[in-house]
């Protein structure tokens, strides 16, 4: 599999927006011809609704990836990051040389050997809408950064849990135990 450049995702990210938004015309269209048809347009409202909600995530999500690009240039890293392994399709990215995380509005990038600790926190959810999330908490110079890992809640992200690839470039990580919240 070929090695994506910060350039490529973000023309992956235009592209998706496009088609978001030409599903959302034909969708829109359908719903608006069942909607006369039928005098039901709460289908036509309710696929408006979601598919402006997506629309906005995918510009949200260009947005970000654009962000991360100047961050990468005024910092002088875009040559020193190497190719980039994973995109979690939101907010970070994993490359050869560097984690590189939006969080709270704030873009930081950091060596791997900079990584302190890692620990998991997991959240159950027992009610009538249970759920499970799981983050991993990446501590680096006193700062904790937390990405998902895994969720029964739909997310418009990949998770996965990278913690081995972590481990893998920094053997010095510490592992802390897992911290459990039930509700």
């Amino acid at each position: 599999m070929k090695k994506k450049t910060i350039d490529e995702y973000i023309g992956i990210g235009k592209a998706d927006i496009f088609v978001y938004i030409i599903v959302a015309i034909v969708l829109l269209v359908i719903s608006l011809y069942i909607g006369i048809k039928h005098n039901f347009y709460y289908l036509t409202i309710f696929i408006s609704v979601v598919m402006l909600a997506r629309i906005a995530e995918r510009i949200e999500t260009l947005f970000t990836l654009k962000k991360i690009k100047t961050y990468l240039i005024e910092n002088k890293l875009i040559d020193k990051i190497g190719n980039i392994d994973y995109w979690n399709e939101r907010y970070y990215f994993l490359t050869d040389n560097y984690m590189i995380i939006k969080q709270n509005k704030v873009i930081s990038a950091f060596e791997y050997s900079e990584i302190e600790r890692i620990y998991k926190e997991s959240s159950l959810e027992l009610s009538k809408n249970s759920s499970y999330q799981e983050h991993l908490h990446i501590v680096v110079n006193n700062n904790n950064f937390k990405v998902l890992t895994s969720s029964t809640i739909l997310v418009g992200e990949d998770n996965c849990d990278i913690s081995n690839y972590l481990i893998e470039k920094n053997p010095n990580i510490k592992i802390d135990e897992t911290i459990d919240d039930k509700k």
